[in-house]
């Protein structure tokens, strides 16, 4: 029971963020001179990323079985994947048109 409440709890927050990081990407594609947003997208960018990964954890836990047996949770693994493709060029590069679309892919995977 802890499992599961805990597991729509990060499904929800993840998304949740996920949506706003989505907003935030498209206001800094359309106006290159706002700088406080793009910041703020990436942190919601690996809060999310975290999320997935406890989302991911927990479901293992629970489960007791490969995390891509099933669709959703395949779905899941795309998505925790596409997060980690959208956090390792934040990381080397501060501004890329690359994350832009690693997030929307993210969201609506």
């Amino acid at each position: 029971m802890i499992f599961s409440t805990l597991e729509h709890i990060l499904t929800h927050i993840s998304f949740s963020i996920g949506s706003i990081v989505i907003t935030l990407h498209l206001i800094t594609f359309l106006g290159n001179e706002i700088i406080k947003p793009y910041d703020s997208s990436e942190k919601g960018m690996i809060t999310t990323f975290l999320c997935l990964t406890g989302l991911l954890t927990t479901r293992l836990i629970y489960s007791g079985h490969f995390l891509l047996s099933d669709l959703y949770e395949s779905l899941i693994f795309l998505s925790w994947s596409f997060s980690l493709i959208h956090i390792v060029p934040y990381f080397k590069i501060r501004k890329n048109d690359l994350t832009t679309i690693t997030a929307s892919i993210t969201i609506f995977t």
